[in-house]
């Protein structure tokens, strides 16, 4: 009969250093078990041995945890590439023009300024007025029988009397009613991105003047 050397070293065949370091806990894990089934061989009652059952699940175990352990490392690969790949994009958005939420624009004398409107749901009537600091209306644009969607317009950047405004921010509002009810809308404004704050969480956008963003607020960039 052969004998077995309970004492001798459990020795795992390397497949390379890569995959070694990469699964140093699955190894470790595998090894306990080892250790521990061994243990329980050689202290085992001669009679109640262990039951084949016994092992099969203990073994079953070890290879669940081995599993869930790689789907983490597997998760975590993919984080981090897209982290990286968001990096990147973001990065190529500084000195372009995008479209936010917001309740005033900032207009440069002589020169056209986009905003525009998010309706949440359909509307039969949408208002939108720029007007100045005083609340005097500059502008004026009405839309009938409109979908629910993004839409963005251009100002040309004079007042109702063909006034070109100075340089300078704005406020615009907007009022959606379907029928006699009113519909959620937000108002939309064009910046420039200065700079990308990257976070752990959602990066924030750096837009000088018109204050800081988080990434997700974007509604649209420009060409």
């Amino acid at each position: 009969m052969s004998t077995i050397d309970i004492n001798s070293p459990i020795n795992f065949i390397e497949e390379n250093d890569n995959n070694l370091q990469n699964n140093t806990n699955s190894l470790n894990l595998q090894k306990n078990f080892l250790n521990l089934l061994v243990a329980q061989i050689k202290n085992q009652d001669p009679t109640n041995p262990i039951k084949n059952s016994d092992l099969t699940s203990q073994l079953a175990q070890i290879n669940t945890t081995n599993g869930i352990e790689r789907l983490n490392s597997i998760a975590l690969q993919f984080s981090n590439q897209i982290s990286n790949n968001q990096s990147i994009q973001l990065s190529s958005l500084i000195g372009r023009h995008i479209i936010i939420p917001n309740k005033k624009i900032i207009h440069t004398k002589d020169t056209e300024t986009k905003f525009g409107i998010q309706l949440f749901e359909n509307a039969t009537s949408v208002k939108i007025k720029i007007t100045d600091e005083n609340n005097k209306v500059l502008h004026i644009k009405e839309i009938k029988d409109i979908k629910s969607g993004i839409y963005t317009f251009v100002w040309d950047g004079k007042d109702l009397d063909n006034k070109s405004m100075i340089t300078g921010k704005y406020n615009i509002s907007v009022i959606a009613k379907n029928k006699d009810k009113d519909v959620p809308v937000k108002s939309l404004s064009e910046v420039v991105v200065n700079s990308i704050i990257m976070s752990a969480n959602d990066p924030i956008i750096d837009l000088g003047d018109a204050g800081k963003i988080k990434a997700s607020n974007i509604r649209e960039i420009l060409k």
